[in-house]
């Protein structure tokens, strides 16, 4: 009871405009000035210190209508029009360029005005009155003019009460939320550090050790090679350690001590290999978006957009189908199911294992592995090894990752039984950290 509906206009005494025309002749230095409210200093229900402007003290003569006073209404014209915040004792003075001055009578509290202006449904009506299309803008009369619910004064300072005690409780929550997403995410890299050094879980002495495994990619390589079905990478390496204890790549038939390339030492069941040697490294692409037979076909096509939101580990399809002919008129490659696909550029490090066969655009270099089994171990590893990955890649527009530059990228591999206990060990570990996550 003793609520009413109101417009704006019916409980302000004044509506001022701060400085419209040539505002910018009374600018000056921050030392000799007076700090002014433009769109850009007004937040909902805040007031944003990052940008102030300041105007010289002829120009605060010159334009008395445009100083602040205590417990004004400061309305943003235009950008985000029509939020408004409140001008607290500290603002007292200061001055306003292109915003909306209001002053309230006596009988209202500005903190319950401004919440109601805020609020989405007063937001929604002023947001269908707004003129301008590139930057939305706000006319005086039309502001004046918005229609608002007023309680009786005692009732608004309670709900400003309320609201705040409220505001408050929720900031807490997101800070808290915050801290904690990025506690899990560190945690969950930690983890990730710990299973690409061989310190997640004991090593087995009765495990084949990772060069035999290494071994027998070489083999089935060659078999791949002599059926036609792949070819030989003109630059194959093979990293291996010396008699003098230090670590060699032979490439080309060249070895070369790469010692100080490598970044922590390994169980001596485990080998250091470029991601190259697991498999064939492969990019994608586009079939032209002009020819309609290309497209909404049969074949999943993936874009790194389609991974934006995407938290599951396999996926089997973007958002987008192409058809027999569009992977033939492009450089798309359908890959089986296995493949490692990870985003090279826009942005770099989305990473996800294919449960079909699937194709993706030219932001993914793909790894198709050699030997079954071995998916599930690199995708943790590139996870862990994404922040290295980032550092090479290049580019001005937008950083990218080369399928050559992809391929150099330095895993250490253990043994193949030890890969599948690992991950077992990853998992459980992220369960854990998940639920304790909420």
């Amino acid at each position: 009871m003793g609520w009413t509906w109101c417009r704006l206009h019916e409980i302000y005494s004044e509506n001022n405009v701060g400085i419209v025309i040539r505002p910018t002749q009374y600018y000056t230095s921050s030392d000799k000035g007076i700090p002014a409210f433009r769109n850009t200093n007004i937040k909902p229900n805040k007031i944003d210190e990052t940008s102030w402007v300041y105007l010289s003290h002829h120009g605060i003569q010159d334009n008395p209508r445009c100083i602040v006073h205590e417990n004004d209404l400061l309305v943003s014209r235009s950008g985000n029009a029509g939020i408004c915040c409140v001008a607290t004792k500290k603002y007292e003075g200061y001055g306003a360029v292109d915003i909306l001055l209001i002053s309230l009578f006596p009988f209202c509290s500005s903190f319950f005005i401004s919440n109601c202006i805020n609020s989405p449904i007063v937001q929604q009506a002023i947001s269908r009155n707004n003129r301008g299309v590139a930057l939305s803008h706000i006319g005086t009369n039309t502001f004046a003019n918005i229609l608002l619910p007023l309680p009786p004064f005692s009732e608004q300072k309670r709900i400003v009460v309320q609201i705040d005690s409220l505001l408050k409780c929720l900031e807490e929550i997101n800070q808290e939320s915050e801290t904690l997403e990025k506690s899990l995410t560190l945690a969950k890299q930690k983890i990730l550090d710990l299973a690409i050094r061989g310190k997640l879980v004991p090593q087995d002495p009765n495990d084949e050790p990772a060069s035999e495994l290494l071994k027998k990619i070489k083999a089935e390589k060659e078999t791949l090679i002599k059926s036609g079905k792949l070819k030989r990478d003109k630059h194959e390496s093979f990293i291996f350690r010396g008699d003098d204890n230090c670590y060699h790549e032979n490439v080309d038939g060249k070895s070369v001590d790469i010692t100080d390339m490598i970044p922590f030492n390994l169980p001596d069941s485990w080998e250091w290999v470029r991601l190259a040697s697991l498999g064939s490294v492969i990019g994608g692409g586009t079939p032209s978006t002009s020819v309609p037979d290309y497209w909404d076909g049969a074949i999943p096509w993936l874009s790194p957009c389609d991974l934006s939101d995407y938290k599951g580990k396999y996926i089997s399809r973007g958002k987008r189908n192409i058809s027999q002919k569009g992977l033939d008129h492009s450089s798309a490659v359908l890959m089986p199911s296995g493949s490692i696909l990870y985003s090279s550029r826009a942005p770099i490090g989305y990473v996800v294992i294919a449960s079909n066969q699937i194709s993706t655009n030219q932001g993914f270099k793909s790894l198709v592995p050699i030997v079954d089994g071995m998916d599930e171990f690199i995708y943790y590893t590139l996870k862990a090894l994404t922040p290295d990955i980032r550092k090479r890649a290049t580019g001005t527009t937008f950083k990218e990752i080369s399928g050559s530059e992809f391929g150099k990228t330095m895993l250490p591999l253990p043994p193949l039984a030890e890969q599948k206990r690992i991950v077992s060990q990853i998992e459980k570990l992220f369960s854990i950290l998940e639920t304790m996550h909420g």
